[in-house]
């Protein structure tokens, strides 16, 4: 899981083989082809060939050897044939994952969800994980990568969409659908931007109704509260008009909700990147380099905890060690 954004920042079956021919010591006529008075004898109860099969064409591999083969692809593609009937496998595959996004490696994450996708396509472990491998393709490419990150943005909102289609008393579903949204916030003008931000909103506290243990969802709401009260008089009368009034929000919520998602995972690097970057710019020095701090001790396991860590070192030099 990676940056999340909520403020103005997608068994082969082979053709049936020949049947297997008969066993023995029956000899397959060599040289030039018997007239067609000539019938090729066989042993005792054995039917003979189909006209014009007398023999296997020159360069063939034999049966057995096709036979190995089907059994090796077999075995290959057993394990996504067999995912409905193997919920042990299904997590294993679940859990690869989720190791390969939080190591950015996204496309191989993908490839592994899709392929889970299509055995079955309503499981909602598989759609909001896509959402989120999606959300993190999006931060994690270029400046100049735009439209294919609103490619990434526009399907990340697809699949939360039918994650909670599948399950609406998901928390899991319910974040994947803020973080994604939370994202278009960078594709979108500024009345769509608060369009999506009740949205954002909405979407994390179900999460926390339906799961008040998820970490990501206090994360969630807590930018959300704290970016609003930073907003712009522009956004803030977009806001007044879309919401009727301007939406209860606060730093202290903001705040409160971040050191929530603290205590439920102390040691997720971007809970306590979050958390000091909003003190800093509170101006709340000692609390914030204290969360620096804590970024610092933290080992990174992927390339945006890496950054985090470079911020929040410029972070310390700024408020002075």
């Amino acid at each position: 899981m990676k940056q999340i954004t909520v403020s103005t920042n997608s068994l082969t079956k082979f053709p049936e083989r020949n049947k297997k021919f008969p066993t023995g010591n029956a000899k397959f006529p060599t040289g030039k082809a018997k007239s067609v008075k000539e019938k090729t004898t066989f042993p005792k109860g054995k039917k003979e060939f189909p006209k014009g099969r007398k023999e296997f064409p020159k360069g063939k591999a034999s049966l057995h050897v096709w036979r190995w083969l089907l059994i090796l692809l077999a075995v290959q593609f057993w394990p996504l044939a067999r995912l409905g009937a193997d919920p042990e496998n299904l997590s294993n595959l679940l859990q690869k994952a989720d190791r390969l996004d939080d190591t950015d490696h996204y496309l191989e994450a993908i490839t592994i969800l899709k392929g889970l996708e299509k055995s079955d396509p309503r499981n909602v472990e598989v759609l909001y994980r896509i959402s989120r491998v999606d959300s993190d393709l999006v931060d994690d490419l270029p400046d100049d990568a735009k439209k294919k990150g609103y490619d990434y943005a526009v399907e990340s909102v697809a699949y939360a969409k039918r994650a909670i289609e599948a399950d609406p008393r998901s928390s899991e579903a319910h974040v994947a659908a803020a973080i994604a949204y939370g994202v278009m916030t960078d594709f979108v003008d500024d009345r769509t931007k608060m369009e999506y931000s009740k949205l954002i909103k909405g979407e994390a506290e179900k999460a926390i109704e339906l799961d008040p243990k998820n970490d990501y969802a206090y994360l969630v709401l807590a930018r959300w509260n704290f970016e609003m009260t930073q907003l712009n008089p522009i956004l803030k009368g977009i806001a007044e008009l879309l919401y009727g009034q301007m939406p209860p929000a606060s730093q202290e919520k903001a705040l409160e909700d971040f050191q929530k998602a603290i205590d439920l995972a102390p040691n997720k690097m971007i809970h306590h990147f979050c958390y000091g970057e909003a003190l800093a710019r509170l101006g709340r020095k000692d609390e914030a380099k204290a969360q620096y701090q804590k970024v610092l001790r933290l080992p990174p396991t992927c390339r945006e905890e890496r950054g985090y860590q470079q911020k929040a070192s410029s972070g310390l030099k700024t408020l002075g060690r």
